[in-house]
């Protein structure tokens, strides 16, 4: 081998072996820039991790209490059938406002499928007639309502003073508009089990407690107009005016007074009508002759002094007292047409009157005979009523007695019997035989062991010791 190819084999050597170490050095740096590049991505992982690990707890307990808040958000933002049956919400608060409701309905409500909102609004528009106080009364409803509800804007054409002095109260025209929203998630995820859920969110019930009473609703109590004038239709009068004194505050408030007197009469003659028994019926109806009495007596003072003069609370004192209270008379009225109380309420009251002296409820027997010792005269010329009207004074007399006995004190200290001797006995720190008064009208006519027989008024009682 001549020198020339000998360097030349060896060149060649030399360039294979320098590229293969060229080679190899440039695969370990790509698997070293793979392993760096690992180790960043689970270093990034670890950090996650941890991360995870940390804030899981926090996450575990908005979960939880969430979820436990979750009755208190369905009350807020119920479902789509639950907004649309406002409708009947919307009547039954017109009906305890007292506003006249013109039109009630709902605006096209059409949920946009584009929209990326999970919130779906309901809208209403509610036209009526009232006065402002009706209408502030109505708001309250639903600004009280358990679920979210908010009026954007309403609108109020106001009555005229010459309707109010007619009719009594104003006539405004109102249109409002009134919204809501109902929630509806458009995706929905897989409840995810907490291990030990029930120990965990005893532990939080403090917070619980604290989010809910945040969630709940605190309302005002609207308290009505309380004299106030309608300051869209009613302006200010003179306070002297009425040469009674009264201002018109003070005789709007005497018609209300006035009403709610004759209302609470209407509400017991509804339970007259209702009663499930005669002796409930005759209670009923008792209290609603004193409660009609008392009207008709403040109606004849304002007569007789003037005291109501003002043209809307004139107006609204005949329409809503004086007209209502005369009907009430007409069905009081015919109620009396049969002379004194039937055979079956005689017979109940009796029987009820036994069994409350029979528990020693004495009071409460003769609370049962008052109720219908006023037409006990009126059953003369029935032989029957009269036997039974005899049978339940005969009762009330039983009653009365035993009540005033049961009241004397009577303290027991011990007894002699001893025999050959008379009988003795020691009460309220006197020695008394028989015959002897242990006070006036309260003779002893007996002694036996433990027991004493009285003689108080005409009937023989025992005290037992």
């Amino acid at each position: 081998m001549n020198e020339r190819k000998f360097w030349m084999i060896l060149g060649l050597i030399f360039v294979a072996v320098t590229s293969g170490c060229a080679y190899a050095i440039v695969a370990k740096q790509d698997h070293i820039a793979e392993r760096r590049t690992a180790i960043d991505n689970l270093t990034k992982e670890i950090k996650t991790a941890r991360q995870t690990i940390t804030e899981t707890p926090n996450l575990i307990k908005d979960v939880i209490v969430l979820r436990e808040l979750a009755v208190v958000f369905e009350e807020i933002l119920p479902t789509t059938d639950g907004a649309s049956n406002l409708i009947k919400n919307f009547y039954n608060y017109s009906q305890e406002s007292g506003v006249n409701p013109d039109s009630f309905k709902d605006q096209t409500n059409r949920k946009d499928k584009k929209s990326k909102s999970d919130f779906y609004r309901f809208s209403y528009t509610l036209e009526m007639t009232g006065d402002t106080f009706q209408f502030m009364d109505f708001l309250n409803h639903i600004e009280t309502h358990s679920r979210f509800m908010a009026v954007p804007s309403y609108r109020m054409t106001s009555g005229t003073r010459g309707d109010m002095e007619e009719l009594g109260f104003a006539q405004h025209t109102i249109q409002m508009e009134v919204e809501t929203y109902v929630y509806q998630p458009k995706t929905t995820a897989k409840a995810v089990a907490i291990d030990n859920y029930d120990r965990k969110r005893d532990l939080l019930m403090g917070e619980i407690n604290r989010r809910r009473q945040a969630l709940r609703l605190h309302t005002f109590q609207y308290r009505g107009a309380r004299g106030r004038r309608d300051p869209w239709v009613d302006p200010r009068v003179s306070v002297e005016e009425n040469p009674s004194g009264l201002t018109v505050v003070e005789q709007k408030e005497k018609v209300d007074e006035l009403a709610a007197l004759l209302q609470s009469a209407t509400g017991q003659w509804d339970r007259v009508q209702s009663a499930e028994n005669i002796l409930e019926r005759m209670m009923e109806k008792r209290g609603v002759i004193e409660t009609v009495a008392t009207i008709d007596e403040e109606l004849r003072r304002i007569d007789n002094d003037g005291l109501v003069t003002y043209p809307p609370a004139v107006k609204r004192l005949q329409v809503e007292v004086r007209d209502p209270v005369q009907a009430l008379h007409g069905e009081l009225d015919d109620t009396n047409n049969i002379q004194g109380p039937l055979k079956e309420e005689l017979e109940q009251v009796a029987g009820h009157m036994r069994k409350n002296i029979e528990s020693g409820e004495f009071a409460l027997a003769l609370q049962d005979y008052e109720s219908i010792k006023a037409g006990l005269e009126l059953v003369q010329g029935d032989p029957v009523r009269m036997e039974l009207a005899e049978l339940l004074r005969l009762l009330a007399d039983e009653a009365d007695i035993l009540r005033e006995f049961e009241a004397i004190e009577i303290r027991f200290s011990g007894q002699a019997l001893i025999e050959g001797h008379a009988p003795a006995v020691l009460l309220n720190g006197k020695t008394l035989k028989v015959g002897d008064m242990l006070q006036p009208g309260v003779e002893i006519i007996a002694i036996r062991p433990f027991e004493v027989d009285f003689a108080f008024r005409g009937v023989v009682l025992t005290r037992s010791f």
